[in-house]
């Protein structure tokens, strides 16, 4: 009975440590296609302010439920990281809302920022699985 106790804790150990990846994962890879996708629109001409706007929203929406799912399963370390990176990546959704680009000193802030955010994040998310 109790080598069946220990292989059950082994077993959902096991799982929990592999959905929290999948949710590291999910959550790293849809940021990062946000802020391409908020790139290639800020390149974007023949927009108008509010369909830039409303576009640039839109890209970003769906960032919302995988930062919700991170929330529930990851430490506060990860979460904190994790709500830094989000939020620079929604600043940046803003600079391309209000018709921001790549020229602009803005963007330069925001791209250095991101680019340490997600460095930090990366760090936070393999210390746990290391861990788990």
């Amino acid at each position: 009975m109790l080598v069946e106790t220990r292989k059950n804790r082994h077993d959902l150990a096991v799982d929990w440590s592999k959905t929290k990846r999948e949710v590291y994962v999910a959550f790293i890879t849809a940021l990062t296609q946000v802020r391409s996708e908020l790139l290639a629109l800020s390149k974007r001409s023949g927009m108008t302010e509010a369909e830039r706007d409303e576009v640039a929203r839109q890209v970003f929406a769906r960032c919302y439920e995988l930062r919700y799912q991170l929330e529930l399963c990851a430490p506060g370390e990860v979460v904190q990281r994790a709500l830094t990176y989000f939020r620079t990546v929604r600043s940046l959704r803003n600079l391309v809302a209000a018709g921001k680009g790549v020229s602009d000193a803005e963007w330069e802030s925001n791209t250095r920022q991101a680019k340490r955010m997600l460095d930090a994040l990366h760090e936070a998310m393999r210390a746990d699985l290391r861990s788990g």
